[in-house]
């Protein structure tokens, strides 16, 4: 029996003149069928090997390309250094880039070790802390505990005027070695690892530099740094702003080479500039703030990735209770809770990008809080300024006063003052007693109008006593005739009208008005006083000369609620604006910043219930921030953001390029 492929398969392989017959003897239905076969052969070939080559190799960033952040803001100056970090944002950002902390953020909001290797405590008052040794300046030197003490002195001494001098005010530094640190603390605190998101600067730059010459260095422009990326140039418009800063691959970076090789951030003088620069290509990211957002549309921006997340930050009401207003009143200020509809604020204010805030501690960065609850309810609101007195938008007030104190030549003060309200008061029915002013010091005017007064009422002060004439002093009996004239004086007809201060930000005002029309509802007049950022420092939040703030709060990482809400922190500089003081509240304060764990979150949970009983202020809303990013550029993860210039935090691992290698 013949083999089936000796007998199938040609004894001699066609020649090449063979193979260029052979569509000669083809007819064409022929021909198409071959065609057709080969390259069916082909693409199964093809086919196979992009398969084999893909299922053996993956894609991976590759190092090389530029990226280019827009900024709006335009400036002839710029301050790239740690101490002054708070001031702008913009400078936060390019701090970010450059510099890196003794501890940073990971993904979820967790601090871990950075520069530091690691830390130890055992009593939340003492930490030990030890720094890696492959740590080097931009400029190749390395980067040692003495940065770091030279760092936190300079920022102690008030000569430097650091913004980061409050939060190491009484903190203890000391050199262990080369590489070790301690730290030593009045009191164990639960949050201080905050502060250990530090960045050094370098001592063997600065330390040559006086207060008054330090802040105006050079390399406050072109910093030595320690970060993925350094300086490499800077450039001006022909009107003297900053056009440009480009930053470098740092070298000498710890954590291995960023994939990047150059970071720029580009300036413009608003944002329809940076979206023209952005459509034609020459920005790679950018962000724009809640005010001016509303206005535009970024879903329509072409070529761009929207990364949303919530900071931790809310925009709300404080209620000065230190003042004489209406808004010491609680019910008052309960009516004005239920009178707030927040869902308006969301829809008309930030076209619910964002959400709504009803309590201090933020679920995104208490995750074992709830944001705690809220009720509209408008005729609830109603009834509760009934119960508080108020008809018709007004409020009839009792005031007993009487006069309990000798008063004389050489007194002042608050009593002094209402005899003088008194005697004008009784001035109105007879001219002569009393032309002069309400001043507190008990002068001539008011001697000679009180001896006038004495002579007038004889019979019932001078004659029992045998004076033949008035003495000009407030003794027992001139206090009782007072006292009895000037019972309804201090009687005062209280009307339902509001001061709300805010700033003079678009948002701002536009929450402003609307809180005005909802509060309306209620009878109550709502007075807006919006200032500059300048004037809001130094005219209310300094003197606290407000009755209701509306205002945005930033906080820190683990958000340390003790600066917002301690009785100690009432006055400037202190922060605690309401003005709410409480003894439970500061006790459960106290250990919540020395405390970890279950005591922590139960001191929590109770401070929350406490500040929402209080109501020293009403919590609206807490907008999304928004980062808008090109499409080319990978590696951004979605990460919890302690500030928008985290965002930056791993900037090292960004990339553009990439390739393809062996699994």
């Amino acid at each position: 029996m013949s083999n089936f492929l000796t007998d199938f398969w040609p004894k001699k392989w066609p020649s090449k003149k063979q193979w260029r017959k052979i569509p000669e003897v083809l007819d064409r239905k022929e021909k198409i069928t071959l065609l057709s076969l080969l390259l069916i052969t082909f693409f199964s070939f093809l086919s196979f090997v992009v398969f084999f080559y893909s299922a053996n190799t993956e894609v991976v960033p590759s190092h090389g390309g530029v990226y280019r952040e827009g900024l709006v803001q335009s400036t002839r100056w710029i301050t790239i250094n740690s101490l002054y970090a708070s001031q702008s944002e913009v400078e936060r950002d390019i701090i970010e880039v450059v510099f890196d902390g003794l501890m940073r953020y990971d993904k979820e909001g967790n601090l871990i070790p950075n520069i530091a290797e690691n830390y130890t405590t055992k009593d939340n008052k003492t930490f030990n802390i030890l720094l890696r040794n492959d740590v080097f300046w931009s400029d190749g030197e390395r980067l040692t505990a003495d940065d770091v003490l030279f760092t936190i002195k300079t920022i102690q001494s008030p000569d430097y005027q650091s913004t980061q001098r409050q939060i190491w005010t009484g903190v203890k530094t000391e050199k262990i070695s080369d590489y070790e640190v301690r730290f030593t603390l009045e009191k164990s605190s639960s949050i201080f690892v905050e502060n250990l998101t530090l960045k050094p600067i370098p001592k063997h730059i600065f330390e040559e530099y006086s207060p008054r010459d330090f802040r105006y260095s050079i390399y406050n422009i072109k910093p030595i740094s320690s970060g993925p990326y350094r300086f490499k140039e800077i450039k001006e418009s022909i009107d003297g702003d900053i056009e440009y800063l480009k930053l470098e691959r740092n070298p000498y970076y710890f954590r291995g080479k960023p994939f990047l090789n150059e970071v720029s951030f580009h300036f413009f003088r608003d944002v329809d500039e940076l979206l023209r620069a952005q459509r034609r290509g020459e920005i790679d990211g950018f962000t724009i703030t809640d005010s001016i957002r509303k206005n535009i549309n970024l879903d329509e921006v072409r070529g761009v990735v929207n990364y949303k997340v919530a900071l931790p930050r809310y925009f709300s009401i404080f209620f000065n209770l230190q003042s004489k207003g209406i808004v010491k009143d609680i019910e008052v200020r309960e009516a004005l809770s239920y009178a707030t509809d927040k869902n308006e604020l969301l829809e008309s204010i930030l076209n619910n990008a964002g959400y709504v805030v009803n309590s201090p501690l933020l679920p995104e960065f208490y995750p074992e809080i709830s944001n705690g609850s809220h009720t509209y309810d408008i005729e609830k609101a109603k009834e509760l300024l009934k119960n508080s007195g108020f008809e018709n938008g007004k409020r009839e007030e009792s005031s007993p006063f009487s006069f309990t104190k000798d008063l004389k030549g050489d007194s002042q003060g608050e009593e002094v003052r209402n005899l003088q309200r008194c005697l004008l008061y009784l001035s109105e029915e007879d001219e002569d007693l009393y032309s002069g002013e309400i001043t507190g010091f008990f002068d001539e005017k008011t001697k000679d109008s009180v001896i006038y007064f004495q002579e007038k009422y004889r019979k019932e002060i001078l004659d029992p006593h045998n004076f033949k004439s008035g003495t000009g002093m407030v003794a027992k009996s001139t206090r009782k005739k007072l006292n009895e004239l000037c019972e309804n004086l201090f009687n005062k007809t209280v009307s339902l009208e509001i001061s709300l201060t805010t700033l003079d930000d678009p948002m701002l005002v536009e929450t402003a008005e609307i809180i005005k029309k909802q509060w309306s509802l209620l009878g109550i007049r709502v007075l807006i006083n919006t200032k500059n950022a300048l004037e809001l420092k130094e005219e209310v939040i300094r003197p606290r000369d407000f009755e209701a703030f509306l205002f945005g709060t930033m906080l820190t990482g683990r958000l340390n609620p003790f600066p917002m809400w301690h009785s100690t922190r009432i006055e400037d500089p202190g922060i605690n604006l309401s003005g709410l003081e409480n003894k439970e509240i500061d006790e459960l304060l106290e250990v919540i910043i020395s405390q970890e764990g279950d005591i922590r979150v139960e001191s929590l949970l109770k401070l929350q219930d406490l500040i929402s009983k209080e109501i020293p202020g009403i919590f609206l809303y807490n907008p999304y921030f928004i980062y808008s990013v090109s499409e080319k550029v990978k590696g951004i993860e979605k990460r919890v953001l302690v500030n928008s210039s985290k965002r930056f935090e791993d900037i090292d691992t960004w990339y553009i390029n990439t390739k393809r290698v062996v699994k």
